[in-house]
């Protein structure tokens, strides 16, 4: 397995975290009543964009090789 492969995996699991992670907001949102932003869901999002841009940063580190 290529680094390449590897960041690539590594982005997709942290989608569907992420996914998973707004999906249990929306349903305290809509069934409990609950807010939607709370600090989970900012730090969910927050390590989603860190990780996307950490992402981002190593691929194109590996494309310029």
């Amino acid at each position: 397995m290529d680094q390449r492969k590897l960041w690539v995996m590594l982005f997709a699991v942290s989608i569907m975290v992420t996914l998973i992670g707004l999906g249990f907001s929306v349903y305290n949102y809509f069934v409990f009543d609950k807010p939607f932003m709370t600090p989970t869901t900012k730090g969910l999002l927050a390590a989603f964009f860190l990780c996307a841009a950490m992402v981002a940063i190593s691929l194109s580190k590996l494309s310029k090789k």
